[in-house]
């Protein structure tokens, strides 16, 4: 935490940059998405192919955020920080250039390591650097910089789409990436000396491979079955799981910390966090082909109804947060997992000839998802860590985010492959019923993890004096 010295402008403004790392994260997640349907009829792609446009990025930033969240922890953080801009612009600028899949596919995922990056070091910096008192204030800032990022989004990207070509949906990035990296090298304080470190090289390639692996089974078993391909990736996660699990118990400085998998309302409250990221981005992914396919919104269209969800946390979270502050998290946390029940409960019936106000409303639920719980549900995982681990914690919460978010997108994509019984075949010219039905086998799957985390959220109970700003500065 701030050792005290820095004053509380100088806490502001990297709170401030912090949020402008999270803000360009927020503006990608929702300017892909929205284009999602435009780029997979530009490529003859299928909703399943274009799913990994979203889960090649989400999964290298997963694999990979652990990893710099342990060099930035080690006296690197400025640097980590800054490079991640630099990373995440210039990688922006391939995939704007891209004139393929498999070029825009590896362009994603080298901006999944500048956002690796941005992401492992945004949270440690309102650790090190912030009050203790205000930690879910912080947080929540943070997720405000993504809402304002997401609301910008749809619009932004339906308007480039629809007026240019969703090449500039990522070339939008560069300029806002070089200069956040100049505000980053000038607000926050120098790196105080490297602590050279054992990193675990090999328990961090394990955990990409079993990412890379369960990922492509998650989105192919349900939809194409058992085939040459899947039963190497399937010895592939299990040997990967094996070695990784072995690797970390005696590895002196693991990639992750199986320790902290030892506390049952830990694991609870991260569990609730990771199934309301993959339930949010399942839908997210998803939605879009529904206003396309079946409202048939163009693409501008499409992005001011996702500036619904978008808009909410961005006038109610940071409220929001600072109550829960002071009167606890938990009631926030049910209510967040109640709204995921809702969206997904609404889309798993929702059809056409409803009109748009049954899609108001579960817009809004998503968008109360993260309003009413993104700063209470993330502080809820530093809180119920062991003290001397919470550094550690805020890392793992990112991971969480990150492979939340891809296994919703690729568990979804799969989901609807089943329920549409047309795997391979451009979604938009897959017949409506088809497409309705693979939409709602996955938001019914939806509604059932949006339940599960319900359950997680109400059975650990707030903790007695034992929020950070009561046990005094989380120490990583």
């Amino acid at each position: 935490m701030t050792d005290g010295t820095m004053s509380r402008k100088g806490q502001y403004a990297i709170l401030l940059v912090a949020a402008l790392a999270m803000f360009m994260d927020g503006l990608d997640g929702s300017i892909v998405n929205v284009a999602l349907p435009v780029i997979s009829e530009d490529f003859g792609g299928d909703a399943g192919a274009a799913s990994w446009i979203v889960t090649v990025y989400l999964m290298v930033l997963a694999g990979l955020i652990l990893i710099f969240g342990k060099i930035s922890d080690s006296g690197a953080l400025k640097r980590v920080f800054t490079i991640g801009f630099m990373v995440f612009a210039f990688s922006s600028l391939a995939c704007g250039l891209s004139t393929g899949l498999e070029m825009l596919l590896i362009s994603r995922a080298a901006q999944g390591v500048g956002a690796a990056m941005l992401a492992a070091a945004a949270p440690m910096l309102c650790i090190k650097h912030g009050s203790p008192a205000n930690l879910g204030f912080c947080l929540a800032v943070i997720w405000l910089g993504a809402s304002v990022g997401a609301a910008m989004g749809p619009a932004v990207g339906g308007i480039l789409t629809q007026l240019a070509s969703w090449h500039w949906i990522f070339l939008i990035n560069v300029p806002i990436g070089l200069v956040a990296a100049v505000l980053a090298l000038r607000i926050i304080p120098p790196d105080k000396g490297f602590v050279k470190a054992s990193f675990d090289v090999a328990g961090s390639a394990l955990l990409f491979a079993m990412l890379a692996s369960g990922l492509y089974l998650v989105e192919s078993i349900p939809s194409s079955g058992v085939t040459g391909i899947t039963v190497p990736a399937a010895l592939m996660f299990v040997a990967c799981l094996a070695l990784f699990v072995a690797r970390e118990r005696r590895c002196a400085a693991p990639v992750l910390n199986l320790g902290l998998f030892k506390h049952g309302n830990f694991v609870a409250v991260l569990t609730t966090y990771m199934l309301l990221n993959a339930c949010y981005m399942g839908a997210v992914y998803l939605v879009p082909f529904y206003f396309r396919i079946g409202m048939g919104f163009d693409t501008f269209t499409t992005g001011i109804y996702l500036l619904i969800p978008a808009l909410i946390p961005l006038l109610i979270s940071a409220q929001l947060s600072r109550l829960s502050d002071r009167t606890g998290r938990r009631t926030f946390a049910i209510i967040a997992c109640a709204m995921s029940a809702l969206f997904t409960a609404i889309y798993s019936v929702v059809t056409p000839g409803m009109g748009a106000v049954p899609l108001i409303i579960a817009l809004a639920a998503m968008g109360l998802v993260w309003g009413i719980g993104g700063g209470s549900v993330s502080s809820r995982i530093v809180e119920n860590a062991p003290r001397d681990d919470r550094g550690s914690a805020s890392s793992l919460m990112s991971f969480i985010t990150y492979f939340g978010s891809a296994l919703g997108t690729a568990l979804f994509a799969g989901l609807f492959g089943v329920g549409s019984g047309l795997r391979g075949v451009d979604a938009s010219q897959m017949p409506l019923a088809d497409f309705l039905d693979g939409f709602h086998i996955a938001m019914i799957v939806g509604l059932v993890l949006s339940l599960i985390a319900l359950a997680l959220a109400a059975w650990v109970n707030e903790k007695k004096h034992g929020r950070i700003s009561e046990t005094g500065a989380a120490r990583p």
